[in-house]
């Protein structure tokens, strides 16, 4: 009896054990210390409207566990274990990743799709578009419907690009889905959650000095009663490669070239008279 309430034990404390280093249990523990709600599963991570806009989540089944949930003045942002099943054939194994996701309260992005050659989330129904920075072309597809989607590539999108070959990234009205094609480890999470925050805060910076240039793009260009991102954007790349207008000549600047050849003639004719008086008035 004494035994087996021994074994009982050590196989209780061995299990708890194990569950305390599970990787929910760790995740839990550190949303709890982030201050995040977490849910050990969860059905959407995103509202479904958005959820259906994002091509991300209408390609292929997923399942969402450990998740984080939390939100501040300007987004609201969930963290989660991504479960991707890319077919329903038994034996296709699926794909774990860890997503991050924000749907702005107040801002809206223009419409962008990045992804990784090699992605399974590569295909898209939007054209393809080029940056034309060779190490980001050679390892990406991009894809936008429209040009005004290149100003989202601040040079803190394009180092990351540049130098994380893996990063997935999709923009569309006011959300954002971003992950880097794998299961991030418990203890590299805060940096994973905080090159996500980089990104959104680069981007929620971006389109609100976006619409405080609007008032001066407006003395240019005709605006709708509802202008979105996509005009704004463009109305932008208008005002910032607009051709500088031609400076106009300066009079005074003029009238002293004039005087400069006038001058310069005189001289000529001084020296000519000059010579003719030597040349004609010696030999006499």
């Amino acid at each position: 009896m004494i035994w087996a309430l021994l074994i009982s034990l050590v196989l209780g404390t061995a299990g708890l054990t194990v569950l305390a280093r599970s990787r929910s249990m760790q995740l839990s523990r550190l949303a709890r210390n982030s201050g995040c709600a977490f849910h050990k599963h969860k059905s959407s991570v995103t509202t479904q409207l958005t959820a259906g806009r994002l091509e991300f989540f209408t390609q292929f089944f997923h399942q969402y566990s450990n998740v984080f949930t939390y939100s501040d003045t300007f987004s609201f942002i969930r963290i989660a274990d991504d479960t991707i099943y890319t077919d329903d054939k038994p034996k296709t194994k699926p794909i774990p990743i860890t997503i991050f996701t924000a749907e702005l309260k107040k801002r809206q992005f223009p419409l962008l799709k990045v992804a990784p050659l090699s992605s399974p989330f590569a295909l898209s129904q939007y054209a393809l578009m080029k940056t034309n920075i060779p190490t980001i072309d050679a390892h990406y597809r991009i894809h936008a419907p429209t040009a005004a989607s290149g100003i989202l590539f601040t040079p803190l999108i394009t180092g990351l690009l540049k130098t994380r070959p893996q990063i997935y990234l999709e923009l569309n009205e006011n959300a954002l889905v971003y992950h880097e094609h794998a299961l991030i480890p418990v203890e590299d999470m805060e940096l994973f959650r905080f090159r996500a925050m980089q990104i959104l805060g680069e981007l929620e910076g971006l389109m609100e000095k976006l619409e405080q240039t609007d008032a001066e793009t407006a003395t240019f260009f005709a605006r709708d009663e509802e202008t979105t991102p996509e005009k704004r954007a463009e109305a932008m790349l208008r005002f910032g490669t607009a051709q500088e207008p031609t400076p106009a000549k300066n009079p005074i600047g003029s009238f002293r070239s004039v005087g400069f050849f006038v001058l310069l003639l005189i001289l000529l004719g001084i020296s000519f008279l000059s010579w003719f008086a030597l040349n004609n008035w010696v030999g006499h």
